[in-house]
Formats: structure tokens, C-alpha cells, sequence
């Protein structure tokens, strides 16, 4: 390991920044962001859910905070979660909903302000668990993006650091020793492992910032601050993806899943629906129309993992 890198919860500090262009004008919402196709259509918030919207998020707060929450828990039947929202009907109906179209179970993740990075993590691992004939592909992929951070002026012996964790993972599953191969229930043991989740994490955030980074033209218009006011590429890496317990907003949903060219489909579990549908938000990168989607569940600010039934 590089004596300059810790393992530490703590993102490593990139040597210098790269070049970045200046802001151009703010673009109008748009289904391309920077490469990566993504579907409309969200309904918009019924201010008659709003105190109920607001306990669901103070819940979800809640659960955040609980020192005892697992980092990743095993899957666990939708039964379980619609038994939490009894009181909530227009989220029982979506609940209902997936159910009805074979979304059985559910991987929580711990909402710490990672569970999209670790969510999505644990999802492309499991996926090519069930399909090893992708391994290579997908190491292909990383070491492409690991290129593309050290294009971007990151130190290579940092990023090898924290990539080293995720492409062992990836090996072991197509390893010829069954005492080796990675399975689901070791894929779950390694996500429980702090030290591991947090490096896999950071790698994906560097990833995040690379890919912002080396497309600055694409998603210029779509950085801002809480305030609302436009950030040049660099301080909005810095400000919101870098730093672990940083929540990904749609921005770095798309730039990740273009540089690990995934194709990822979000289910909106909101109570916003007045029939009851849950809306499901698809993001392709180009190249990846066939590969099949991963299924995440976004809750009110967090993110876990939905299995479908075969």
C-alpha cells in the first residue's frame, strides 16, 4: 500500500485539479445528460401528502442515524417494508404495485448519505454474479475509468488504492477456486466491512468526479449549489461528490452510470402517484441498450437495492 494513504473513512485529496472551462449558460431540463439518456415524466408532489411526505422523510432520517444500521442488510421480502408504511396508503398502493410486477425483495442499504454509490456497487456485483461471461467486459470498464482519473491529473497510486477492493471482488467471481469464488453471501460480508465499503465508495465518487470532469461541456449547466447558484465542474466535485456522506443527486446518478456504462433503472417510491403506479426513471448509457438493468428503489433522499423475481 502507498504510505501516503491511509485507510481512513476520509476520501483522498486529488494532487491538482484539471483544467476546467468556464460556466456556460444554464440549459433547460433535458432527457440527454452528459451522455446519458434518461426518462421524464415524474409526477409532480400533491401537497395533500405533504405532512405525510414529511414524517416518511423524518423516519428515513431516523433510520440514518442509528449507529446499530447495517452498512447493507440481506434481502428481505417488500411484505416487510409494506408493514412499515400501514399508514401511509398512497405508498402501500405503489408498494402493491411492485410487487404486482414481480419486485419481490429488497436489499436495504444504510442511508448515510452513500447508499446510492453502495447501492449501485452492490447491484453490479450481484448482476455479474449471475452472469460471469460480463466479468471481463466490466473490468475493462473500470481500468478505462481509472485511465480516465489519472487523465485527469488524480495520483495513480491513490486511485489503485481504492480500486484495488472492487477488482478483487470482480475477479473473485470468475475464479476457478470455489473457496475463492465470490458469492452473494461473501459479496455481503465484504459490503459490512467499513473499511471496504468506504474504498469501493470513494473509488466510485472519484470515478463520479473524473467523469464530471472529462465531460465538463455536458454537465456544466446542470451544477449548482444549495443556493441555487451555477458552480464550475471542479467546486461542485469538491463540494458534492468528493466528500463521503455526500448524497448523489441526478448528476452524478448519470455521469456514474456513463463511466461504468450501466443501464440502471430507478423505481420513485413517493406517494405521489394518485393511481398508484410507481414511476421508474431509465438511464443507458450509449452501447448498453442489451445489457439487462440494475433496480434500485429511491425513497424521499435515499436509495436501496430491488430484486425481481426471474
Amino acid at each position: 500500500m502507498n504510505d501516503e494513504v491511509s485507510r481512513s473513512s476520509k476520501p483522498p485529496t486529488r494532487l491538482r485539479n484539471a483544467a476546467l472551462p468556464e460556466v456556460e449558460e444554464a440549459q433547460s431540463s433535458s432527457v440527454l445528460l452528459g451522455g446519458v439518456s434518461t426518462s421524464d415524466g415524474i409526477d409532480t408532489y400533491d401537497g395533500a401528502h405533504r405532512s405525510q411526505f414529511y414524517e416518511l422523510g423524518q423516519k428515513l432520517l431516523e433510520e440514518s442515524m442509528d449507529p446499530d444500521q447495517l452498512l447493507i442488510a440481506p434481502a428481505t421480502s417488500m411484505h416487510e417494508l409494506r408493514g412499515e408504511y400501514t399508514g401511509a396508503p398512497s405508498f402501500v398502493a405503489q408498494i402493491d404495485s411492485l410487487m404486482n410486477q414481480g419486485y419481490t425483495q429488497i436489499v436495504r442499504t444504510k442511508g448515510d448519505g452513500n447508499c446510492f454509490y453502495r447501492a449501485l456497487a452492490y447491484a453490479h456485483l450481484s448482476s455479474l454474479i449471475d452472469s460471469p461471461n460480463l466479468v471481463f467486459s466490466a473490468k475493462a470498464v473500470i481500468e478505462s475509468g481509472s485511465r480516465m482519473m489519472e487523465y485527469n491529473y488524480m495520483d495513480a497510486d491513490i486511485i489503485s488504492t481504492f480500486c484495488e477492493p472492487l477488482m478483487e471482488l470482480v475477479d473473485a467471481i470468475g475464479s476457478s477456486d470455489p473457496s475463492k469464488r465470490l458469492t452473494r453471501d461473501r459479496l455481503l460480508s465484504a459490503f459490512l466491512d467499513q473499511e471496504t465499503s468506504n474504498y469501493i465508495i470513494t473509488y466510485l465518487r472519484l470515478l463520479t468526479t473524473a467523469q464530471i470532469q472529462s465531460a465538463s461541456d455536458d454537465y456544466a449547466g446542470f451544477l449548482f449549489n444549495d443556493s441555487g447558484d451555477q458552480m464550475l465542474p471542479g467546486e461542485f466535485c469538491r463540494q458534492y461528490v468528493d466528500p463521503l456522506g455526500r448524497e448523489a443527486d441526478h448528476v452524478q446518478v448519470a455521469a456514474l452510470c456513463r463511466a461504468l456504462k450501466l443501464h440502471v433503472k430507478i423505481a420513485y417510491l413517493d406517494g405521489h402517484s394518485r393511481d398508484g403506479q410507481v414511476h421508474f426513471q431509465e438511464i443507458t448509457s450509449p452501447g448498453d441498450g442489451k445489457i439487462k438493468p440494475l433496480i434500485l428503489l429511491y425513497r424521499p433522499g435515499h436509495y436501496d437495492v430491488l430484486i425481481k423475481t426471474n
